[in-house]
């Protein structure tokens, strides 16, 4: 997220969405780690972005039983708003 960056969820285990802000220095790697309530046995989770700022980015997710995070390959711009809708099932 880069210094002075932050990130909140809203949401339950199942759907939400990931409110990111970029500080300065960000770098390529993962925004956030969603660790979930209840453990699931192979999530599939499905990431959305909201607006354009969030799908110019070369997002991805990591994924395991107890959680999953938002990621990016490429170094994201600092000082931006970008935020992801997400959907877990079994």
């Amino acid at each position: 997220l880069g210094s002075g960056g932050t990130s909140s969820v809203s949401g339950s285990d199942t759907a939400g969405t990931v409110n990111i802000n970029t500080g300065g220095g960000t770098v390529a790697g993962c925004f956030v780690t969603i660790t979930f309530t209840q453990r699931f046995n192979s999530p599939h989770v499905v990431i959305t972005p909201v607006g354009s700022a969030a799908a110019n980015l070369s997002y991805y997710v990591n994924r395991a039983s107890t959680n999953f995070s938002i990621c990016t390959a490429n170094v994201p711009p600092v000082g931006q708003n970008f935020a992801f809708d997400y959907v877990v099932i079994d």
